[in-house]
């Protein structure tokens, strides 16, 4: 287990750091809510098919 533990550990560090110095432009919290809500308005409305982000 300890051996899983550590694997990961290093997985996910290195998971991180990537992410951190990856520089394309990313989506707003704003921008995934607003799809968030779009998607849950219209499965209310009976009108969803399949969802496609902006």
């Amino acid at each position: 287990m300890a051996v899983e533990a550590t694997s990961y550990d290093v997985w996910l560090r290195a998971r991180v750091q990537a992410a951190l110095e990856d520089g394309r432009a990313g989506t707003s919290q704003v921008q995934v809510m607003q799809a968030a809500q779009a998607l849950i308005d219209a499965k209310r409305q009976g009108q969803f098919k399949r969802f496609a982000g902006p």
